[in-house]
């Protein structure tokens, strides 16, 4: 089987999603990676995509895969795995399209008509589509006129801690943002909504914000707010993530547009209960008021409120995170395999007698 998504040095929910599925791949399952895009000069992009190109002729001439499983999420992204998708369906080989982003609606209704022609043909006509929530199965089938039975549901996966910490009693409660620091992902409304926060309550709290993207201009704003309680950390690895996750106690994720973020799963698997928007496929997975809020993107004073009840509420801080805990247990990431490989083994027969 070759996958066929973004380099593993790129960062974002894709390439987490992906390094956590390559990582799990039974041994029944030989996945071979094909990088698409990575980060650099325009030329070195470039180059990335054609040896991609290459390199999955060779594999299709040569009959060294059976599956090709592409995954795409807006922009440069769609043509690149779209283009590859149309050359595999030449070699007769079964292609899977796998949808990860909650801005492709966007990006489809900016298209020329023989563009967006062009971009549901090129889903019609993939063995299978993968998308994260029965929202998107939705739009898709509405939108791309993609046949219900063609499309499979199938959440991001997780990888489920051992053990949790004990957050009873902690005198300082630590809030994450885990995600690019910009206008769609929220940090800057989250520090707002810090600075509406009663003097008593900043005191007794804490915010963690780690992601690449506009960091310096985070820590301006905190510094002009005066709010040193807030830490603009910019991109962490994989495993400070897990240790500040660790660490938190809430997880803040307000954003405009998504499809469903592997932060938000991550942090209900190390039990946080998670203030965040109903957007995308979010509110599929959390439940206003039993695993976390959902409030408006754009409501900085709701989102200060949010977060005031789960600074002053332990008890129901607490249930919140065993309750998110709880909710996210049957998307473990060997289950989610299981998953996987029944579908591979669904789209062999026609061509596996």
């Amino acid at each position: 089987m070759t996958m066929l998504a973004p380099a593993p040095e790129v960062r974002g929910g894709m390439c987490s999603f992906l390094q956590l599925v390559m990582h799990a791949a039974p041994d029944e399952v030989e996945v071979q990676h094909i990088p698409t895009w990575s980060m650099g000069s325009a030329f070195r992009r470039f180059l990335f995509f054609a040896v991609a190109c290459l390199r999955l002729l060779y594999l299709l001439v040569m009959r060294k895969t059976d599956i090709i499983h592409l995954h795409f999420a807006k922009k440069g992204s769609v043509w690149r795995k779209f283009i590859l998708a149309r050359i595999a369906s030449l070699f007769h080989r079964p292609v899977l399209l796998h949808a990860h982003s909650g801005a492709f609606p966007d990006f489809y209704r900016a298209q020329k008509g023989w563009q967006r022609r062009w971009i549901a043909r090129t889903v019609q006509n993939a063995s299978r589509l993968i998308v994260l929530t029965e929202q998107w199965r939705q739009y898709y089938c509405e939108v791309l006129d993609v046949h219900e039975e063609q499309v499979v549901v199938l959440p991001n996966p997780v990888n489920l801690p051992e053990q949790l910490p004990d957050r009873t009693g902690r005198d300082t409660i630590t809030f994450v943002f885990l995600g690019r620091i910009d206008e769609n992902k929220g940090a800057h409304r989250i520090i707002q909504a810090v600075s509406l926060l009663p003097a008593h309550l900043q005191q007794r709290a804490r915010f963690i914000l780690a992601g690449d993207g506009d960091v310096e201009s985070a820590r301006r704003q905190a510094q002009s707010l005066n709010l040193p309680q807030v830490a603009v950390l910019g991109w962490i690895e994989p495993s400070r993530r897990e240790a500040v996750l660790a660490e938190g106690d809430v997880l803040l994720l307000p954003s405009l547009r998504e499809g469903l973020p592997m932060s938000i799963l991550e942090a209900m698997s190390w039990g946080l209960p998670v203030i965040t928007s109903p957007v995308g496929g979010i509110p599929e997975v959390v439940q206003d008021g039993f695993n976390g809020f959902l409030v408006p993107p754009t409501d900085i004073p709701a989102l200060a409120n949010a977060m005031q009840k789960l600074i002053e509420d332990e008890p129901l801080r607490l249930q919140m995170g065993a309750n998110a805990r709880a909710s996210v247990e049957h998307l473990d990431i060997h289950r989610y395999w299981g998953q996987l490989l029944g579908l591979y083994r669904d789209v062999l027969k026609p061509v596996c007698p």
